[in-house]
């Protein structure tokens, strides 16, 4: 090495760590409560049976558009299996889907499962077999990255999932309510509960100790048709942020909708309820009264940039109609409303806290939309510069490519 290239060594060095690392940008879609058939109901393929037949493509045809997120979560309140097992004849509902109903939101996009809920045993142990057995037949044989959580064998039950999407390491894990009679016997295949202490503190320990730059959590949890939170369950749901460092709590059982708390400079939020999502096993809830007649599906943007580390920059909160049967987006005044009474709900329950959501302008975007600073990663930007009405240098400044 010459002389001259020796003297300019350090130069080089110190502008090459100076350059801040390049923004990361992961953004997750969820919903709630989704099953394909009514209570002991034999499930079919390719059909939904409720109010006469329809093709499970005009079910699902409205909700394809959102599964185009990096991470596309959904709880699934059912066994999926293609086999009855034993279940309890005084069980008032028992779901069953057919698996090619899953595989066929997994060809829209669908690639992360919460399995852990009150109805992941309506068929007895064997039918927490034939769902885990399906789930990791998948997982196997996609090419596309497959998560799911909330059931296992042994020790695995409590172990978060992990994937990476667009290049950021994702952990997942699910837990819910329950007496805990079908946890995990040695090796034999149960179910998680966060009603159990233990199960949860495991839980959390999995999550908190897990390689994975965002983490997200999942609970089925809440008394049915009540939009208040239940007494303890904001305390409950945070100690996944604190004691774990869970970016994302996704709550669901409830069937309706609650409140939405975030800290987006510490990339952390709450959905206490995303109520249904494609529940062909529950009631129509168009007729409810407000804010017991939607079910939500969120969307979240999380953006890396050099020492700030994982904030949010954006959540979406699309309230959807029909979800007894073919969801489709809420739209015009309705929209305008069930967000208002969200914005309500969320401020009540959980004070300064409280996501505020604003209807997006965008005619083709019938969602809620909150954004949070004005550095937005390429996907949030696309959303919040249509909101933004003064100036933004993000926004007005020409793309140079």
């Amino acid at each position: 090495m010459s002389v001259f290239s020796r003297a300019l060594a350090p130069l080089v060095l110190t502008l090459l760590t100076a350059v801040p690392a390049p923004a990361q940008e992961l953004v997750v879609s969820f919903g709630g409560d989704v099953n394909f058939a009514r209570s002991r109901q034999r499930p079919l393929p390719d059909q939904i049976h409720k109010f006469g037949a329809l093709p499970i493509e005009m079910a699902t045809e409205a909700l394809s558009r959102y599964w185009t997120s990096d991470l596309n979560l959904i709880n699934v309140e059912t066994v999926v299996s293609d086999r009855d097992g034993a279940s309890s004849p005084t069980k008032a509902f028992v779901f069953r889907s057919h698996p090619e109903s899953f595989r066929h939101l997994m060809d829209l996009g669908v690639n992360g499962f919460s399995l852990a809920n009150n109805h992941a045993f309506d068929h007895g142990r064997q039918g927490l077999r034939d769902t885990l057995s399906f789930f990791r037949h998948e997982q196997a044989s996609r090419l596309r990255p497959l998560l799911f959580a909330g059931i296992g064998r042994g020790a695995e039950a409590f172990t978060p999932a992990i994937g990476t999407f667009n290049g950021v390491r994702v952990a997942f894990a699910s837990a819910s309510f329950g007496s805990g009679a079908f946890r995990p016997s040695g090796d034999d295949v149960g179910m998680t509960y966060l009603t159990v202490p233990s199960d949860f503190a495991a839980v959390l320990r999995g999550l908190r100790d897990a390689r994975a730059d965002i983490r997200i959590l999942s609970l089925h949890y809440g008394t049915e048709n009540m939009i208040q939170l239940n007494a303890g369950q904001r305390a409950l749901f945070r100690r996944g942020i604190e004691e774990a460092g869970v970016n994302l709590v996704i709550g669901h059982h409830p069937h309706v909708v609650r409140a939405v708390e975030a800290a987006p400079e510490k990339g952390q939020a709450i959905f206490y309820s995303m109520g249904n999502l494609l529940f062909i096993g529950g009631a129509e809830k168009d007729s409810a009264p407000l804010g017991q007649d939607y079910g939500l599906l969120g969307r979240a943007y999380f953006q890396r940039t050099g020492a700030e580390g994982w904030r949010i920059t954006a959540l979406e909160a699309a309230p959807m109609r029909s979800v007894h049967l073919a969801p489709e987006p809420v739209t015009g005044d309705r929209l305008r409303r069930t967000i208002d009474h969200l914005n309500r709900l969320s401020a009540l329950s959980v004070g300064a806290d409280a996501v505020a959501f604003t209807p997006s302008p965008l005619a083709n975007q019938p969602t809620g939309l909150a954004c949070f600073g004005a550095n937005w990663g390429p996907r949030a930007a696309a959303l919040c510069c249509a909101r933004t009405a003064g100036p933004n240098p993000q926004c007005d400044l020409p793309d140079p490519m």
